[in-house]
């Protein structure tokens, strides 16, 4: 027996520690520290995160051992507990596939869950690097007690160093920044459909803010108006406007080249403040005013790959995406605003990896999972067309599906259409309180309806513990 201490801190916020094994017998918690959870629970725990790996499929062979690592946060709401998960395998000839599938699991009491959402980045580094030392064959069961207990001590030694506050729920903070002029709040309004008061846009005065309800959690929109005089007054007072920025949209004026250079000096004082908060946001940075008629000119695709160049330059250290947006093209606006909102989520790789999942099931070349609002919450697809082809196409059959079952043209929560070389299959379910549509694109595939009804139950069942968690 592995010999586990416990390392419960003084800090209100005290830690578990499971490691558990997919073994013949099935998952298995090998180890937790320190040792106060029952043997059946620690059960409840090993079925439940090992069960949401991607599919033996994956890594049968050893072929894709080192592409299988992801983590996850989950709820385990008959434990009261919320954990972070880091999913991996672990090299075994003798394995079926010559590997076993594992996680560790780092748990806190659900009501103390923020603590995981606001250091998630420290404590997966944390997990990662125990993980590795865990991969190869051949390591000791004495050895594998004292990785685990050297992670516990570790964890245990970073919550008594910071001081998370508790919280009922996440609260995030989005900001939507750029020079005057830019197209923040046409953007918004345009997202939110709100199309009689694109004519009535003034100059944003100060701060507008804004709450949206994202499955369940609230985030509030922060639109920063973009004249000099507020500007200062956001570099001045950073600690009010900028601390605690959880994901941040970043825009600029495709067509007007005369401001670029100042927009790039006050996008670099931000990141220089974000950086002296040693906070590191995402970033969406959308090339806004897009419109359809100049999008494809080769002088505006060059010009872009040299803003990409420029912006990345400054963005060392954040995780920085582009997008090319405009209010007349829909689809450019809901994919730039679902991945920033993707990005916020700790269970976007796990989200993915269960459409992928499901789509082998189905044959499926793309799958895409949307909320009420046509948020983009995870799609799966086989290659990059598809991929578009699956998320400009996404909301329109969601408008259909809500038309004809209106109009008591669907009266079941499915409709199918039928194309020349392929079909969608679109499907709308509830999960707990959540209304969702699932997008299948396939070829035209036999028995569809009845291999999604084989499937579906089993895809529902995992995503339900994403859902609760996914911000």
């Amino acid at each position: 027996m592995v010999e586990t201490k416990d390392f419960s801190s003084k800090n209100e916020t005290s830690s578990t520690i499971i490691l558990s094994v997919f073994e013949k017998e099935g998952p298995v918690p090998k180890i937790c520290v320190p040792d106060i959870i029952s043997e059946d629970n620690r059960m409840i725990i090993a079925m439940k995160s090992i069960s949401l790996l991607m599919g033996e499929q994956i890594y049968q062979g050893g072929n894709f051992f080192d592409s299988v690592k992801y983590f996850g946060i989950l709820p385990f709401p008959d434990l009261e507990l919320t954990g972070l998960t880091y999913f991996f395998l672990i090299k075994d000839e003798s394995a079926r596939g010559k590997a076993k599938a594992a996680t560790i699991s780092l748990l806190v009491e659900d009501k103390r869950s923020y603590f995981l959402y606001e250091n998630t980045k420290q404590l997966s580094i944390m997990l990662a690097e125990t993980a590795k030392l865990l991969a190869y064959e051949g390591v000791s069961h004495e050895e594998i007690g004292d990785l685990i207990n050297s992670l516990a001590q570790k964890v245990e030694n970073y919550i008594s160093e910071v001081n998370t506050p508790i919280e009922l729920s996440r609260k995030l903070k989005v900001l939507f920044v750029g020079l005057g002029n830019s197209g923040k709040t046409s953007y918004l309004r345009a997202l939110h459909e709100k199309f009689s008061e694109l004519t009535e846009i003034r100059p944003t005065k100060g701060i507008e803010r804004s709450e949206i309800n994202v499955l369940g959690h609230q985030i509030m929109d922060w639109d920063l108006g973009g004249q000099e005089k507020y500007r200062r007054s956001y570099i001045k007072n950073a600690d009010l406007y900028l601390y605690d920025t959880n994901l941040l949209f970043y825009f600029i004026d495709i067509r007007d080249d005369n401001r670029f250079e100042e927009s790039f000096e006050y996008f670099g004082k931000l990141i220089g403040i974000l950086r002296a908060f040693n906070q590191y946001p995402p970033i969406i940075i959308n090339f806004h005013k897009m419109d359809p008629d100049i999008s494809d000119t080769p002088e505006l695709k060059a010009k872009l790959e040299k803003l990409k160049k420029k912006f990345t330059e400054f963005s060392t250290g954040f995780t920085i995406h582009f997008f090319n947006t405009s209010i007349f093209e829909a689809y450019s606006l809901n994919k730039s605003f679902s991945e920033g909102i993707n990005a916020l989520s700790p269970n976007k790789e796990i989200f993915a990896a269960q459409l992928q999942w499901f789509a082998s099931k189905l044959n499926a070349q793309a799958m895409l999972l949307l909320n009420e609002s046509s948020l983009i919450l995870s799609d799966y697809a086989i290659d990059k067309d598809i991929e578009l082809v699956s998320e400009i196409s996404a909301p329109h059959f969601q408008n259909l599906f809500r038309t004809f079952t209106d109009f008591k043209l669907i009266t079941k929560n499915q409709a199918l259409w039928q194309m020349e070389n392929s079909m969608v299959l679109f499907n709308h379910f509830n999960l707990d309180d959540n209304s969702l549509y699932l997008l299948t694109l396939t070829n035209n595939e036999e028995n569809i309806r009845k291999k999604f009804e084989r499937h579906f139950p089993k895809f529902k069942e995992r995503i339900k513990l994403l859902i609760q968690t996914y911000l």
